[in-house]
C-alpha cells in the first residue's frame, strides 16, 4: 500500500476536524450521515443487500459525504481506508472468521490505494461493503454454538493444509462423532464439505489474481493432485475451474 506523506496527513486532519465543526453547527445533515454510516454498519452485520441499496442511493444527500468527495484523492485514499477497517472489524466481531476478514482487509487496502479517480475510489467503496455483506451472510458463526466456531475457524486457519473432518475434532479436542453432528445440525453442511467449500472460495480469489496456474492453486491449498482439485471444484460450482474463469460473470 502506498505511503502517504504528512502534509496528506495533515489534510486527513483537517477534513476530520470539519466534519467535527460541521457537527456542532450543522446538526442536521451530520446527524443524517452518522445515521447512514450506523445503517451501513447494520446491513454488514445482518447481511440486508436491500438496506444497504436504500443507504447508498441516500449517500449522495449528505452533506458531509459531499465534503469527503470534494476532499483530494489522497485524503479521500486514507478516509476511506480507516472507514473500511472499521467495517471489517465491526464484521469480525458480529462472527465473521477473523482469516476470512484479514485477507479481505489486506485486498481491500491495496486495491484502494490503487484506484486513481474519485468515481473509482467512491465506486469501491461500496463494492468493498458489498463484499462483506455477502460475507457475513456466507461465514457468519455468531449463530453457532462454541464447539462449531472453533471448528470453523480451525477450517479456515487450515486451509493452505490437507485437512479433515478427525484432524479438526484432534485439534479442538471434541469427539469426531458428536462434533460431525453438531457441525451438521447447525451448518446443513459435513465437516468435508464445508472444508471443500473454504478451499475452493479461496481458490476462486487465487485463480482471480492471474498470478497462480490453476494446478499452483491446487497444491497450495493441499490438494495432492490438480485432477482432484477441479473434481471438488466441478461438484460446488458445476463447471472446471477453467469453464468458471472463462464463464461471463468472471
Amino acid at each position: 500500500m502506498k505511503y502517504y506523506g504528512g502534509d496528506i496527513m495533515s489534510r486527513e486532519n483537517r477534513l476530520n476536524k470539519n466534519l467535527s465543526i460541521q457537527s456542532e453547527h450543522g446538526k442536521d445533515y451530520s446527524e443524517k450521515s452518522t445515521h447512514l454510516k450506523q445503517l451501513l454498519i447494520s446491513s454488514i452485520v445482518t447481511g440486508d443487500m436491500g438496506l444497504f441499496q436504500q443507504v447508498k442511493n441516500q449517500a449522495e444527500q449528505i452533506e458531509d459525504i459531499k465534503v469527503i468527495i470534494n476532499e483530494e484523492i489522497d485524503v479521500q485514499r486514507l478516509y476511506i481506508a480507516s472507514t473500511v477497517a472499521s467495517f471489517v472489524e465491526i464484521a469480525i466481531k458480529q462472527g465473521l472468521p477473523k482469516d476470512v476478514a484479514e485477507n479481505a482487509k489486506r485486498k481491500y487496502f491495496v486495491n484502494i490505494a490503487h484506484c486513481d479517480s474519485k468515481v473509482e475510489l467512491e465506486q469501491y467503496y461500496y463494492k468493498v461493503v458489498e463484499e462483506l455483506i455477502t460475507g457475513m451472510k456466507k461465514y457468519s458463526m455468531k449463530k453457532y454454538s462454541p464447539i462449531v466456531k472453533m471448528a470453523i475457524e480451525n477450517i479456515h486457519n487450515n486451509k493452505f493444509h490437507s485437512i479433515f473432518a478427525k484432524d479438526i475434532a484432534l485439534a479442538i479436542n471434541s469427539n469426531r462423532s458428536y462434533l460431525s453432528k453438531k457441525f451438521k445440525e447447525e451448518t446443513e453442511s459435513t465437516i468435508t464439505d464445508y472444508i471443500h467449500k473454504v478451499k475452493i472460495d479461496f481458490a476462486i480469489e487465487l485463480m482471480e489474481t492471474n498470478f497462480y496456474k490453476f494446478n499452483e492453486v491446487a497444491d497450495l491449498l493441499g490438494y495432492t493432485s490438480y485432477s482432484y482439485f477441479s473434481r471438488v471444484f466441478k461438484k460446488i460450482y458445476k463447471k472446471t475451474p477453467y469453464e468458471y474463469m472463462e464463464s461471463p460473470k468472471n
